[in-house]
């Protein structure tokens, strides 16, 4: 499960649909196919052609949206989408666990008074962290467009989700165990 934005201690841009950029760094955008030609499948309709005008997913319908590039059975191409996409999955959930993983330093590190201007350091990693985390799960065809990009991304946001962790863990060495309780308002 992602950190939703109410656990980042840092202020974190949120992406919108990341779509475009994912496709242009696939394999898809060098070979110039455009998303029309295999998200927009068509249907016969005697002699004639017709573009079905419903944006989906090419697995949707795969006679009609791959064989033009591909010749190869249906169920491989199936297989092959699939793979991507549970791999995608996979290194997602890494990126996820190791972001809760940082977040739940940085919170001892508050609860033991750190300040923000302490954490800085920590912030600036957890943005490039999230922000690469959430460009992939925001972008919708699970790595899809772009496999290796996605992997990249993710293994930048595990990185940078671990180097922020061992800051923190390091931070909270040096903080006292609970936090200086303020003195009394007089």
């Amino acid at each position: 499960m992602l950190p939703s934005v109410a656990d980042m201690n840092a202020p974190v841009p949120k992406l919108q649909q990341s779509i475009f950029e994912s496709w242009s760094q696939g394999t898809r955008a060098r070979a110039v196919v455009r998303c029309a030609e295999y998200q927009i499948p068509y249907e016969r309709a005697d002699a004639m052609q017709l573009i079905k005008h419903n944006r989906c997913s090419s697995l949707e319908s795969i006679n009609n949206a791959c064989p033009t590039c591909h010749h190869v059975p249906e169920q491989d191409l199936r297989d092959i989408v699939t793979g991507i996409q549970d791999r995608t999955k996979q290194i997602m959930e890494m990126a996820a666990k190791a972001m809760e993983d940082m977040l739940d330093a940085v919170e001892i590190c508050k609860d033991r008074g750190a300040t923000p201007e302490r954490l800085q350091e920590i912030y600036v990693l957890q943005r490039k962290a999230m922000w690469r985390l959430d460009y992939i799960s925001s972008e919708n065809s699970k790595g899809f467009h772009a496999a290796q990009e996605a992997a990249r991304c993710l293994a930048e946001s595990i990185d940078f989700s671990r180097r922020a962790q061992t800051k923190a863990m390091d931070l909270a060495t040096k903080l006292p165990e609970t936090a200086p309780t303020p003195p009394p308002a007089q």
